[in-house]
């Protein structure tokens, strides 16, 4: 079983939101955790089903497995609870970034943040990192207080 790379699972996680994607974690619960099927999650998110399981696979290759993906996605949705996207899509369709004021396409906008708000995207990589550690602290927290229970 391959090893979990945190850092990259959130960093994919953080880009995906702020380039407009904040759709990402709900649709992968979805289809991942809750067993939907991937036209009905597709067609809900207004994706094709081929980005659906892209979007999958990218997480359960950062993961190491699809049973630490199907763990992981609640916990990556829970942690990145706050984060906004500064891609966003316009009435009209097109998708602009709301602290450049500029029109950038749908599938340049995550470059974009990573080319001239790469600042913002550390600072959100390191808020869900924060709230990972916090997460893990009191599952530890959680199982010590089992397990002494129990003997």
């Amino acid at each position: 079983m391959k090893q979990t790379d945190i850092k990259s699972l959130v960093n994919y996680v953080a880009l995906k939101i702020l380039g407009g994607s904040d759709y990402l974690l709900e649709a992968l619960e979805e289809y991942l955790v809750k067993g939907e099927g991937p036209a009905t999650v597709a067609y809900k998110y207004n994706i094709s089903k081929h980005q659906l399981r892209g979007y999958a696979q990218r997480i359960i290759e950062k993961s190491g497995s699809e049973g630490k993906a199907k763990k992981l996605v609640p916990i990556l949705k829970a942690i990145s609870e706050g984060i906004t996207p500064i891609v966003k899509k316009e009435n009209d369709g097109s998708y602009e970034c709301s602290l450049c004021n500029i029109i950038v396409a749908k599938e340049d906008s995550e470059e974009h943040i990573r080319k001239y708000h790469k600042e913002i995207l550390n600072e959100n990589i390191n808020i869900m990192m924060q709230k990972l550690e916090k997460i893990k602290k009191d599952m530890q927290q959680n199982k010590a207080v089992i397990f002494t229970s129990a003997s």
